[in-house]
């Protein structure tokens, strides 16, 4: 008869230094390749923020060419640009508080600003309505921008922020919400270091002064003297780029 041999296992072996020292090599290089890739995506929507804002402000300039009048406030817009249109009060200001007539309710001109560039051919990813703005895309007049969730508005006048270098003109405004953005908790698009980044490289980087501007007072975008908090990581800015350069 043949004899069975047993051969006991004594223990299981572990990881050797070598071993262990690889694979953490490794969950660095993926961390560091996931924190990489944060990097690029957020430079991309940086780049393209500064694209769409020069885009608007390349489309207000050839709509001024061609029917000599600010798009929104154009009296005209319905009869020489598009009968779906609604036309502006020819003052020469894009006004939120210039209301226009759309369908029986009231719109404003800093909505129609989008809708009249749309009529002219001049912008895209909008759409012409004449319901109240109620967000951005999806069948609204404003636009969205590269970050979610957030879009434009055309303002004019002054903001909280502006007590440095005041200047009274028209703006694009980047922010979430439609309405109430002075409260950067809840509706701003940028964080302290995403809007110093826009702004330096389209402007002077000071978030009280220049083309581009912080006007959200809050502890993670920028200073009463207009130095960005470039290690702010909560979204809670709101950005505002003069329009008519």
């Amino acid at each position: 008869m043949l004899g069975i041999t047993h051969v006991g296992v004594s223990g299981q072996r572990g990881f050797t230094l070598i071993e262990m020292s690889i694979v953490l090599v490794i969950i660095g290089l993926i961390i560091g390749g996931i924190l990489k890739g944060q990097e690029i995506i957020e430079s991309s929507r940086q780049k393209n923020v500064i694209t769409q804002i020069d885009t608007v402000r390349a489309a207000i300039n050839t709509f001024a060419d061609k029917y000599n009048a600010l798009p929104g406030d154009y009296g005209s817009a319905t009869a020489r640009v598009n009968a779906n249109l609604s036309d502006g009060n020819d003052n020469g200001l894009i006004g939120a508080n210039d209301l226009v007539a759309t369908g029986g309710a009231a719109s404003s001109e800093n909505i129609e600003f989008f809708n009249h560039l749309n009529g002219a051919e001049l912008v895209s990813g909008t759409t012409i309505t004449q319901a109240i703005a109620a967000g951005f895309g999806d069948g609204q007049p404003l636009p969205t921008v590269a970050i979610p969730g957030a879009g434009m508005t055309v303002v004019y006048g002054l903001h909280n922020e502006d007590t440095n270098a005041a200047r009274q003109t028209h703006w694009v405004r980047i922010h979430k919400g439609v309405a109430g953005v002075t409260s950067g908790a809840t509706n701003g698009a940028f964080t302290g270091r995403s809007l110093f980044q826009v702004d330096l490289k389209i402007d002077d980087g000071n978030g009280v002064r220049g083309s581009a501007r912080n006007i959200v007072a809050h502890t993670d975008c920028s200073t009463a003297a207009g130095a960005y908090v470039s290690l702010g990581n909560i979204q809670s800015c709101v950005g505002v780029f003069e329009l008519v350069q």
